[in-house]
């Protein structure tokens, strides 16, 4: 009777070296890709919300200015002062302090 005999194949030292060796490298390049991703998505968020702030600021500062060519500044220095709380002299402020409103 023939000896069938089945060879293993053998994984050589040199294969596993490389395939360390690339994985290393695959890592050392994806993670810094991965962080600057990451870090690209929120500064775009920061950069979006600065955008939108910018806008509403502008756009106030339009309507002062218009109120200011217009003459109406004791009309923007009464609406500041309401905002802040003063009241005129003669004028009573109440405050509706019944529960669930």
């Amino acid at each position: 009777m023939a000896k069938t005999t089945k060879k293993k194949k053998q994984v050589k030292p040199v294969s596993i070296i490389v395939l360390v060796l690339c994985s290393c490298i695959v890592l050392c390049i994806g993670i810094p890709i991965i962080k600057e991703i990451i870090e690209f998505k929120q500064n775009k968020a920061e950069y979006t919300d600065a955008v939108s702030v910018r806008d509403s600021q502008v756009s106030e500062n339009e309507a002062l200015q218009k109120a200011v060519d217009e003459g109406d500044e004791a009309a923007i220095a009464e609406k500041y002062a309401r905002e802040q709380g003063y009241v005129k002299p003669d004028e009573h402020v109440y405050v509706d302090i019944t529960p669930g409103t």
